[in-house]
């Protein structure tokens, strides 16, 4: 952490943006989980705020059912990352349950964004150019995504052990690594809402032959 502390008040002294920008962006990525905890305080403290107010002797009848029902809410959102009310969240489960681990629950928090719940109507919406910057970021974004660390690891490694100029300019580094990364991630919820639709469509093709029978 110190060496990465070194290189960036190094790039800000010399005025080397994209060297600045790319040390930062390691520094980000090396500490995430530190973001990840604070986001999950702030799911804790929501829910706890539902609870207290449950346990006030003048919340009565609809609002208590009411507060019950956010309650369940904000536990499954703790629990899932999913942020769902009762019916559909009934309905997504079912579909987890009967996938057979086929289509692990990732996906569905992945996919949250693509769910549609209506008149009783679970759907998930994937439309076609979805469909077609997924397949880009698969076939494309991944394997950049993957050689910019590779290209990062080593230019550090060039600029830490043998004190020599970057292997690559840093500039190269950024838009290789911003290009895969946009990429990789712009087609990760879509692959997860693929994944679901076609387990629905083939649970509802089981379902229409066990009619049969």
């Amino acid at each position: 952490m110190w060496e990465f502390s070194k290189v960036l008040a190094q790039g800000l002294e010399k005025g080397d943006v994209l060297l600045v920008i790319a040390v930062s962006l390691v520094l980000v990525v090396m500490n995430v989980h530190k973001l990840s905890s604070f986001l999950m305080e702030r799911k804790r403290h929501r829910l706890k705020s539902v609870e207290t107010a449950l346990r006030s002797e003048h919340v009565q009848g609809l609002e208590r059912e009411c507060l019950k029902e956010r309650a369940a809410t904000e536990h499954f959102y703790a629990a899932t990352g999913i942020m769902m009310e009762t019916a559909p969240r009934q309905t997504l489960l079912r579909i987890y349950e009967r996938s057979g681990g086929r289509v692990q629950f990732v996906h569905f928090k992945r996919a949250a964004s693509y769910f549609h719940y209506e008149h009783g109507d679970f759907e998930v919406r994937l439309g076609r150019l979805e469909r077609w910057f997924m397949q880009l970021g698969l076939c494309i974004g991944i394997p950049l995504f993957a050689f910019s660390f590779a290209l990062l690891f080593m230019t550090l490694f060039w600029v830490f052990l043998l004190g020599s100029e970057p292997w690559v300019p840093w500039r190269t580094w950024l838009l290789i690594s911003v290009v895969g990364w946009a990429m990789a991630i712009s087609s990760r919820s879509a692959y997860s809402a693929h994944c679901i639709l076609k387990e629905m469509k083939r649970q509802s093709e089981t379902d229409k032959l066990d009619e049969d029978v």
